[in-house]
């Protein structure tokens, strides 16, 4: 009778140290999965030279009265930047046509500029209070990404600014491919 118990407890040992390694190569992987998601999603090269020449055309414009308004907001984190961008063509009507064509074919889906020194506060909002209901901050973060796809939000919780600028542009493009997969990359540059 006390064989029979002993094997009993070794039968268990067995089943939780097997449990645990199965968990732990499923986090390993787990990781793995998205770190090779981010690397191959996340600032790809071409993007990246998307984004800059992106930058250098908005910066023909008038980009100092969007950056303006960004800094007197002083609780807006970015500000959504595209063709329906009245201030931006101020000047520069007849460009609107140009940049348009530009967006389509760069498959542009959403561009953002993004102060730097609110970056780590939008982190912090986005993992404290974006799915909490019950966090105190939950509709001040929800209003926050209102006008943000989930997977623009998951990039932003991963960006790491580490050059010195103040405002960041960052670029959300949807690529499709002949058989009609579509797929979100994003890249950003320093503006």
């Amino acid at each position: 009778m006390a064989k029979n118990g002993f094997v009993f407890i070794e039968t268990i040992i067995a089943i939780v140290i097997l449990t645990s390694s199965l968990l732990l190569l499923y986090s390993t992987f787990s990781n793995v999965l998205q770190l090779e998601k981010a690397k191959f999603y996340y600032d790809d090269i071409n993007y990246l030279y998307r984004a800059h020449y992106l930058k250098n055309e908005i910066g023909k414009l008038n980009i100092k009265a969007i950056l303006k308004n960004l800094d007197d907001d002083n609780n807006q984190y970015f500000t959504t930047v595209g063709i329906f961008s009245p201030e931006l063509f101020l000047g520069h009507e007849n460009n609107k046509i140009f940049f348009n064509k530009m967006l389509d074919d760069f498959e542009v889906s959403q561009m953002i500029i993004l102060k730097q020194n609110k970056l780590d506060n939008l982190k912090n909002c986005s993992l404290k209070c974006s799915l909490d209901k019950s966090c105190d901050e939950y509709e001040n973060c929800n209003s926050l990404y209102m006008n943000l796809s989930d997977e623009m939000i998951q990039f932003l919780k991963t960006l790491y600014i580490d050059v010195p600028a103040t405002y960041a542009l960052v670029v959300e493009y949807n690529t499709c491919n002949l058989q009609n997969n579509c797929q979100n990359y994003y890249s950003w540059v320093s503006v």
